[in-house]
């Protein structure tokens, strides 16, 4: 029952820190860029989403959100790392 316990506590910290929207950034940086395959305009799509996603929040709301971009791109950046271990790109 310990181990249950602890594992509760990493997942409460992990979640502290990689909040759902920050998730959400992130895995529509990497879905975006991976459908680059598909059409190579979408390779640039995780970012240029992201950053026009933030730009019509600071529109719209006055609020810019680096953490927002920051995972956004690392998500692009991730995908990229992927296609290119298995030779995609």
């Amino acid at each position: 029952m310990k181990l249950l316990k602890e594992y509760k506590n990493y997942g409460i910290v992990v979640m502290r820190i990689f909040r759902w929207d920050l998730q959400l950034h992130f895995f529509w940086g990497f879905s975006l860029t991976l459908l680059g395959v598909y059409w190579q305009p979408l390779y640039s799509a995780g970012v240029v989403v992201t950053l026009v996603k933030e730009a019509l929040d600071l529109w719209s709301k006055g609020l810019w959100s680096w953490d927002d971009v920051w995972l956004g791109i690392a998500g692009s950046g991730a995908a990229v790392l992927f296609l290119f271990s298995v030779n995609l790109i």
